[in-house]
């Protein structure tokens, strides 16, 4: 409760300086954008098969355009594993790419939400 009080203060205080007048006016709408900060979705869970002999399963985060493999890419490593061995992974909003054992894809987060999409709509994504 005293980091959302904190942080509605600094919401104000930073729109006086943009707007002018006084705190006190902004204050009930910089409450309410403090407690939309606490409440929103961090990152978004998603889980990947563990990986097998044959195929090894990975998640990686597009971060823009490269001139030899087209998009450039971040790998990302598993933030935890569930009891059967799954990875699982904690992400933000951005463009995924993953290879799920056979299975190779992409995947928007959009407000704590999961899209898959194709690789023609990340490319028009990225630019």
């Amino acid at each position: 409760m005293k980091n959302v009080m904190v942080r509605a203060w600094e919401i104000a205080k930073a729109a006086v300086v943009k707007f002018g007048g006084k705190v006190k006016e902004f204050f009930a709408r910089a409450l309410a954008m403090a407690w939309a900060e606490v409440k929103a979705p961090k990152y978004t869970e998603v889980e990947l098969k563990a990986d097998t002999r044959k195929h090894r399963t990975w998640m990686a985060q597009i971060v823009g355009t490269h001139p030899t493999f087209k998009l450039d890419r971040k790998f990302l490593n598993e933030d935890g594993t569930d009891e059967f061995g799954d990875k699982i992974f904690r992400l933000k909003d951005g463009a995924y790419e993953f290879n799920n054992g056979n299975r190779r894809g992409f995947f928007l987060i959009q407000n704590g939400m999961k899209v898959s999409v194709t690789q023609n709509e990340i490319n028009s994504y990225i630019a």
